[in-house]
């Protein structure tokens, strides 16, 4: 394991010198003291457990993998931080990850069970809303809900998901699952193909067009599969298109040949 680490680490050091490092933007906090004030009281009563610092180089190591794969000038500009915690409840329920729009900071709960394409799948998913929140205004929404069926409804409106009432419909979404199952909520997060015929990866995705976005940038950052999914899927593909012109607009350099050299390695080539 750590020969392995060693050999994922070593490549980045160039690509990071004189650049905002993971180890610069990564931090483990060890108490809740860095969330806003008004996420510690009631309602919110948010509450974490500190990462056991022998997982913090595992931790580092798929963060350092993540951030390699924005262009420099979209890292800086656009996130302030990663907190990586050991657990995260909000209203009392489990979070794998969110987000503070503000400072935009990343905070991502890592275990030592997690496999590390999920671990940075959250990573991507969480900073794809702070992206979409801070370039709203380049963001194709209509082109985005027309991949859908005419008579489907997102539950929840508008682009950037708000809070209605005391939490987001994320959040009573996942407590559902979490209830329903006795788990973490994650099979909410499994792809699923009746789905994506309706153009939509997993059920999550269906909670809102930010939720629906967010699941779609974690799979077309990593997973190799995505490009097999827009070809047996048109809904699934013309989200795509949306979604890298989206990023197309934050830097030039990242349309779809980048994206398919991400997960595909750098040999891929255009599709026919």
């Amino acid at each position: 394991m750590k020969f392995l680490l060693l050999t994922l680490l070593l490549p980045l050091v160039a690509l990071f010198a004189g650049n905002a490092s993971a180890d610069s933007l990564v931090s483990f906090p060890g108490d809740r003291s860095f969330l806003p004030k008004s996420w510690t009281e009631a309602p919110i009563a948010a509450s974490i457990e500190p990462l056991d610092p022998k997982l913090r180089l595992a931790a580092l190591g798929i963060l350092e993998s993540a951030l390699a794969k924005y262009p420099e000038k979209v890292r800086q500009k656009f996130l302030g931080g990663v907190s990586v915690v050991g657990s995260l409840r909000f209203y009392d329920v489990s979070y794998g990850g969110t987000y503070l729009a503000n400072s935009r900071r990343i905070i991502l709960v890592y275990r030592e069970s997690f496999d590390a394409r999920g671990f940075e799948q959250r990573f991507h998913h969480e900073f794809s809303s702070i992206l979409l929140k801070q370039n709203q205004a380049v963001f194709e929404a209509t082109r985005w809900t027309e991949a859908n069926d005419p008579t489907f409804r997102y539950r929840a409106p508008g682009i950037v998901e708000e809070q209605d009432g005391d939490r987001s419909e994320a959040t009573r979404v996942l407590a559902a699952e979490q209830e329903r199952t006795g788990g973490s909520g994650s099979s909410l997060l499994q792809v699923d193909f009746a789905l994506m015929k309706s153009g939509f990866l997993t059920a999550y995705n269906q909670v809102s067009i930010e939720q629906d976005l967010n699941e779609t940038a974690a799979h077309l950052f990593t997973n190799p599969e995505i490009w097999e999914f827009c070809r047996q899927y048109p809904r699934i593909d013309q989200k795509v298109d949306v979604l890298i012109d989206f990023y197309r607009r934050l830097d030039p350099s990242m349309d779809r040949l980048y994206f398919r050299r991400l997960t595909l390695g750098p040999t891929s080539t255009p599709e026919p």
